[in-house]
């Protein structure tokens, strides 16, 4: 008779990778040391001495409802909150008291969500970020965490930062940039089980705190593993391979700051007067009903076990999108309760009203801007472009081409015979007729979008 082999409980194999760090005898961190490191002395503001600071915002789950909590230098606000469940915090500094991604102001560290792991697996991520890669010998196989930190049913791996990094936009778009190519390799099929369902996440995501309790409870608290040293951001980028397939992800971290306000007066007249003198913020539009319902119904038929949370975020995401009264979100996502229950595959690891409530938080006026490739990834659901205004292509076709031919009489002329000019080639020949020539005075000359200017530069 063949012999059944019992699969370890969560519980069980918590216990049994705690037995192991110490085994192998990894440095376990207490949790006030950990944040102390992260968030050194003067990060934020002293209590009740108003400096000007930034301060970390923890969210508690209590009770149904996400309590936003500030924490100023002395970290009490951690302290406070060792041993309880459901304590979420992001490794940012944050200004005023709720934690937007528009009152962001440094960033401490990068972090990476890990699941679906066994013993193997957790063994793997610590070979391949001890091992040298012989094809890439200046670097391991994945980058050293500084900290490996045991989150119950997976790791939670943080890259701590020598110098926190402003949060202005267009450096946050970079980093979320080279997360997400870091992101593909430590969830390789070594590392994961679910190594096909990769958890995309942006660096704004916030985690269990350590020293909380995890999913299971107070009596499997969230642990941290000292493991190796701190990153600059072009380091972490540095590890991502000059391939075909990722260049896409390597960050252009040395890009220039925002434009001076007088050179964008002259730049962008007609956004100078409309945002500067007018005052007017950047417009938000509305979409059809229809997506939010489709959605639903997306969401409803092809959600997987590690995306539920990110299901019901994406789903008020969209309702926030085409102006969807919040009683009516609520109603939906509640009502998929029980179907995304019925997805769990341990007892440990339910979907609860809880993760619905916390869900539903991003519906705010923030969500109206947010990107449908970052909504596909964070829900695991491939949402395939549509830029036909729901036309068929010969539809579609037909309508341009009736449009380009009133606009140009019916005539050919419209047709370009020698083909579009090669940008790179103008800037080089202005480059060469300019050798002291700036790249503002490039753009004045020839009008060519400044970004493109930097690129060829």
């Amino acid at each position: 008779m063949k012999k059944t082999i019992e699969k370890p409980s969560d519980k069980r194999l918590y216990t049994q990778k705690l037995n192991w760090f110490r085994e192998q005898q990894f440095e376990e961190v207490e949790p006030m040391k950990f944040y102390r490191e992260l968030f050194p002395v003067g990060s934020f503001e002293e209590k009740g001495n108003k400096s000007g600071k930034p301060n970390g915002i923890l969210v508690e789950i209590v009770e149904d409802r996400g309590l936003q909590t500030i924490v100023t230098d002395e970290l009490d606000g951690i302290k406070e909150r060792l041993g309880k469940e459901n304590v979420i915090m992001s490794p940012i500094s944050y200004y005023g008291k709720r934690r937007l991604t528009k009152n962001a102001s440094l960033l401490h560290a990068i972090v990476f969500d890990l699941d679906g792991q066994g013993m193997r697996e957790l063994i793997n991520v610590i070979h391949q970020m001890k091992t040298v890669d012989p094809l890439w010998k200046d670097h391991t196989f994945l980058p050293k965490a500084t900290y490996v930190v045991l989150s119950g049913h997976g790791l939670h791996l943080y890259y701590f930062l020598k110098k926190p990094v402003p949060m202005k936009p267009y450096i946050r778009r970079e980093i979320d940039k080279i997360k997400k190519g870091l992101t593909l390799r430590i969830w390789n099929d070594y590392n994961t089980k679910l190594w096909d369902n990769i958890q995309f996440q942006p660096i704004t995501q916030g985690f269990r705190i350590v020293g909380s309790a995890s999913k299971m409870g107070l009596k499997y608290p969230v642990r941290a593993f000292k493991f190796g040293k701190k990153w600059t951001i072009q380091e972490l980028n540095d590890n991502i391979p000059d391939i075909k397939s990722m260049r896409e992800f390597k960050g252009n971290i040395d890009i220039q700051d925002v434009t001076p306000i007088e050179q964008a007066k002259e730049l962008w007249p007609d956004w100078y007067e409309r945002r500067i003198k007018k005052g007017q913020k950047k417009g938000r539009w509305y979409i059809k009903r229809a997506l939010y319902d489709w959605w639903l119904r997306e969401i409803e038929n092809k959600m997987k076990e590690g995306h539920r949370y990110f299901g019901i975020m994406t789903l008020s995401v969209y309702a926030k999108k085409c102006n969807v009264p919040f009683e009516e979100l609520k109603r939906d996502a509640y009502g998929l309760l029980n179907r995304f229950d019925g997805l769990s595959t341990s007892k440990e690891n339910r979907f609860t009203k809880k993760d619905i409530k916390a869900a539903l938080e991003a519906y705010k006026d923030g969500a109206v801007n947010y990107p449908r490739d970052t909504i596909s990834k964070l829900s695991g659901i491939p949402i395939k472009e549509n830029k036909r205004n729901y036309r068929t292509q010969s539809e579609h076709l037909k309508m341009a081409r009736f449009v380009r031919d009133e606009l140009n009489g019916k005539k050919d002329s419209w047709r370009n015979k020698d083909g579009r000019p090669d940008k790179k080639e103008i800037i080089k020949k202005w480059r060469e007729k300019n050798p002291t020539g700036k790249k503002i005075d490039c753009h004045r000359d020839t009008k060519i979008d400044p970004k493109t200017i930097r690129k060829w530069w």
